[in-house]
């Protein structure tokens, strides 16, 4: 992670019913503690439909809740946002999930 408050992680192509359980590693920090995990779909939050589960800090890793992707939203974009405090900062960061539609190859 670079000096930016706010990165946006690749983008990652999953189909309908499919379930992550994403970690984010923070190597430009030696310890981290949670700020918590939301879920934005088209800009609406959309967290309790999509996560299940807890966000865990360990030294530097962020294992992220149980993402899954419900049935009917094919061609949605899903960006994920997992929130830290390192070195007495707030930061924040993107995984973008693109979900692919039935029967479609990208």
């Amino acid at each position: 992670m670079s000096g930016e408050p706010f990165i946006i992680e690749g983008e990652n192509t999953v189909r309908e019913g499919e379930s992550r359980t994403p970690a984010v590693v923070f190597e430009d920090f030696a310890s981290v503690s949670t700020g918590g995990t939301e879920v934005y779909v088209n800009g609406s939050t959309q967290t309790a439909t999509y996560l299940t589960g807890s966000t865990v800090a360990t030294a530097n890793v962020l294992t992220l809740p149980l993402i899954t992707i419900p049935t009917g939203v094919g061609g949605l974009t899903v960006v994920v946002e997992p929130r830290i405090v390192a070195n007495g900062q707030n930061w924040k960061t993107g995984i973008v999930y693109r979900v692919l539609k039935p029967g479609s190859q990208r």
